[in-house]
């Protein structure tokens, strides 16, 4: 009920602040003509709002968020997490099942991480930009959706390993799944990356 109460009051503080922002800079250009403020309630405006909304979106804040939803969602599921929380927080032992999945988990994380060095540490390597940075290059702009991969590969390393998972299908099925809070966090997205958008467009 709080988490409910919490999230209606969020969308609610957030479409009030959409009101005086419209409103706002449309009764401040009324009152003076000659101020920069754009204001939304305009032909300029209503131009603006509908031809740029996709474009506002469409950024790699977004992919970031789906791919690392879809991973959590599976580390979830396979009990990763949890046998995470068990280790790092309770500092309670495993199973046998489980410890045979974290034994995987680290298997594959020492290849990929391995695999990411020779791809990243040497003075031309690959990923790096032509002048051998790390930022900007494709190692940086990359490094959030391979992150997702590891963990999304360590889930089911440990799914398949200690039995959560019991197949390959049921793996996949829990991967297209992905975590329970994607619509929650992409209603925020919108509203908000839309929100500073409108600021910016009638202020800056």
């Amino acid at each position: 009920m709080f988490r409910r109460n919490w999230l209606s009051t969020s969308i609610i503080i957030i479409l009030i602040a959409y009101v005086i922002v419209v409103l706002g800079t449309w009764l401040w250009s009324a009152a003076m003509p000659s101020s920069s403020v754009r204001p939304l309630l305009s032909d300029a405006g209503i131009r603006w709002f509908f031809g740029t909304f996709v474009a506002n979106l469409a950024r790699p804040l977004l992919i970031y968020i789906i791919l690392l939803d879809i991973a959590m969602g599976l580390c979830v599921r396979s009990g990763l997490g949890y046998a995470l929380s068990r280790l790092f927080r309770k500092g309670a032992s495993l199973d046998s099942l489980q410890k045979r999945g974290m034994w995987a988990v680290l298997e594959m994380t020492v290849v990929e991480v391995g695999v990411m060095a020779l791809l990243t540490l040497p003075r031309h390597a690959i990923l790096l930009s032509v002048t051998g940075a790390f930022y900007p290059s494709s190692a940086s702009v990359s490094l959030i959706p391979v992150l997702a991969f590891m963990l999304l590969s360590a889930s089911l390393m440990f799914g398949l390993f200690s039995g959560t998972l019991h197949n390959y299908k049921e793996a996949v099925i829990y991967t297209l799944q992905g975590g329970k809070h994607l619509k929650i966090i992409l209603c925020f997205y919108v509203l908000l990356i839309e929100l500073a958008a409108i600021i910016k467009y009638a202020l800056l």
